[in-house]
């Protein structure tokens, strides 16, 4: 990817990522809160069976139209998602393949940058996000798809390598469309 077109998704998606409005109108924490809160005590809508608010969102209404937008989809789409242990994964079969968001809640910060490490380090060329496009967080990439953030506690990773190239209407790489949807996702939890 040439240096001019990253420098043009990055100051999209930092566009994007300030004019943005997200799940916190909806009542979803930040993940720190949201780790806060489940550390506590459960409440009405995390408990110690089901994943936190801030991870559940990535099969929220919100991420759900960003989807919709960015793919130019005539609706919103139906993801299935699972909860195992400190993982949540929301998976989203599109008419071009799948795409998997997952959330990786950890015990601290540390461990959250291990695990947004880890997701993306098996992959070949797999490289940290640097600069203005690593929004000031521990990021990862890989050019078949893959990105993957750490932010407080949690480890998100948007894999976008089940969809077929290029995506969307804008004919953009799988490595693009996974960023810009981690981005909306990271604007969400910053608010």
């Amino acid at each position: 990817m040439g240096a001019r077109l990253v420098r043009r998704l990055v100051a999209l998606s930092c566009a994007a990522l300030m004019m943005s409005g997200c799940a916190a109108a909806q009542g979803a924490p930040a993940p720190q809160e949201a780790a806060q809160q489940s550390a506590a005590a459960p409440s009405s809508s995390a408990s110690p069976a089901g994943p936190p608010p801030a991870a559940a969102m990535v099969c929220g209404q919100e991420i759900r139209a960003k989807i919709a937008q960015i793919l130019a989809l005539p609706a919103d789409p139906s993801p299935s998602s699972t909860w195992a242990g400190s993982r949540y994964t929301c998976t989203y079969r599109l008419p071009s393949g799948a795409l998997v968001l997952a959330v990786q809640e950890s015990p601290d910060p540390a461990a959250a940058r291990a695990a947004a490490h880890g997701a993306v380090a098996a992959l070949p060329s797999a490289a940290p996000i640097e600069g203005l496009a690593n929004l000031g967080l521990p990021g990862y990439q890989s050019p078949a798809g893959t990105v993957a953030f750490a932010k407080d506690s949690f480890a998100l990773t948007v894999d976008a390598t089940g969809l077929k190239e290029p995506v969307g209407p804008h004919g953009v790489s799988r490595s693009s469309l996974a960023y810009q949807i981690a981005t909306d996702v990271l604007a969400c939890w910053s608010e």
